[in-house]
């Protein structure tokens, strides 16, 4: 049932939270403004290195639509400094509109509209975001609250035709939102069965046409549009997955039955039972499309995401998580009506932009890092005859989220430093395969002087080369 704000004074003026919002936001993410023009992780090979033709060409072989090529080479010319502020801007976008979504759920007050809406923004959760190649996740994302916002806020063929659209176009890059699909069909079923000018089998009839866009989106896009090599393995199915998923989500709608029944006495603790459980099952529902593709497989993959440096670029894994995470904070803090709740609130809001500012501090201080390495080789003469080097690098401190540099991101930053005349090869390997076609004849030790708090406020990591000819294979 949608909110009657006509009624209920309090409702009506309930406004989304511009100034908390901007204000956590801007601190959680805003050290983003200060490594704008860096690159990370596949951006090297993606967008450095690769020519338009080029990199519209692997957008094909992974299944992505036209549109993220429009969008990324016509649009935005690869630039990274404009990658970031779209993906600033489209993350905080879609906290909007969740905000206007849950304004039609009459069941949720507005504080708890605004909190679950600010945690969104800010809980600790995919810092990958930084990266250009996620770009496409963050637009997704965007397009797919906007129509869902559409679809529960707006009325008129129109409007649900653009919600459609809107729907099939945040789907071509991501196919995880496939799933997700069930939440807005959930939520327009329940808003049409409390709605007494509506039949209740036109309600069932129109949710199911909408979620069958899924199924038939997924059938269509993989005939016509399917992924090519590695990329189709990587966005298939897995039977062990699938079983973990259904697994999980009988496990959380059982528990929302129990859950309900046991608080059926105490409207209090049957709200906040009931939010708990859903925020559980959208939580399932966020994780499945990853768990059925063989990630988020068990506890310690789910924890290493929110450590700040056990993660790598798998906390991209965590891109459906905020809204159940939210919701289930909200139920576990029931109402704020005590000064130690809404202490507690300010604490855990605390701790997520503490943890944030921790993950972009890394990401400010790897860039720092790769541009005093880019200038360190560039300086270097002893490198001028070397061909096929080994890394031994001994600063991975300053490696965000405990990340390893991958082979060909060092390839690109040798291109960086000596253009693309660069014929040097690096050697993957921390031992030396002489069976292999890449055998090292320099190993390339990388160290660094400073601590993290001083190549902070200096912006100098302090990085040294050091180069060693080799003969490992004689």
């Amino acid at each position: 049932m949608s909110r009657n704000t006509g009624a209920n004074p309090e409702i009506a003026v309930n406004r989304f939270p511009w100034m908390w919002a901007l204000s956590v936001y801007i601190l959680a993410y805003g050290l983003i403004l200060t490594f704008m023009s860096s690159y990370f992780w596949d951006d090297w090979p993606g967008y450095y290195q690769n020519t338009d033709g080029a990199i519209e060409q692997a957008f094909l072989i992974r299944g992505d639509w036209p549109t993220r090529a429009f969008l990324e080479i016509t649009i935005l010319g690869t630039r990274p400094e404009l990658f970031r502020l779209l993906t600033l801007v489209a993350y905080f976008a879609s906290g909007w509109f969740l905000f206007q979504i849950l304004n039609t759920l009459d069941f949720l007050k507005n504080n708890q509209v605004r909190l679950i809406t600010i945690l969104f923004l800010i809980l600790p959760i995919n810092s990958a975001r930084v990266a250009m190649v996620d770009l496409a996740y963050a637009c997704s994302f965007l397009l797919f609250f906007w129509a869902w916002f559409l679809l529960v806020r707006k009325s008129g063929w129109i409007k649900d035709l653009l919600a459609l659209l809107l729907f099939l176009l945040s789907f071509g890059a991501t196919a995880s939102l496939l799933v997700f699909l069930l939440v807005p069909c959930a939520h327009i079923l329940y808003l049409r069965l409390h709605d007494s000018s509506l039949i209740r089998n036109r309600a069932w009839l129109s949710s199911l046409a909408i979620f069958l866009i899924s199924p038939a989106f997924w059938f269509l896009d993989r005939r016509f549009n399917s992924p090519q090599g590695h990329y189709l393995t990587m966005y298939s199915l897995q039977k062990s997955g699938v079983a973990r998923a259904l697994i999980l989500l009988f496990i959380a709608c059982s528990v929302l039955l129990w859950l309900v029944k046991v608080g059926r006495h105490d409207l209090t603790e049957k709200h906040r039972n009931l939010l708990i459980s859903l925020g559980i099952i959208l939580v399932i529902i966020g994780a499945a499309p990853y768990i059925v593709a063989g990630h988020l497989v068990d506890v310690s993959e789910w924890m290493f995401n929110f450590v700040p440096r056990a993660s790598d670029w798998s906390s991209r894994h965590q891109l459906l998580l905020g809204l159940g995470l939210a919701v289930v904070i909200v139920g576990i803090l029931g109402e704020l009506e005590t000064k130690f709740k809404r202490h507690l609130v300010f604490v855990i809001i605390g701790i997520c932009v503490l943890l944030n500012m921790t993950f972009m501090h890394a990401y400010f201080l790897d860039s720092l890092k790769q541009d005093e390495f880019i200038d360190a080789i560039k300086q270097n003469t002893e490198l001028s005859t070397s061909k096929v080097i080994m890394i031994d690098d001994q600063a991975e401190r300053f490696n965000a989220r405990g990340r390893f540099v991958r082979a060909y991101e060092w390839d690109a930053m040798f291109v960086s430093a000596y253009g693309n005349e660069s014929k040097r090869s690096i050697s993957g390997l921390s031992y030396v395969d002489c069976a292999s076609d890449l055998i090292p004849d320099t190993l390339l030790t990388i160290t660094a002087t400073t601590g993290r708090l001083k190549a902070t406020l200096l912006r100098d990591i302090g990085i040294n080369i050091a180069v060693t000819k080799i003969d490992p294979c004689p």
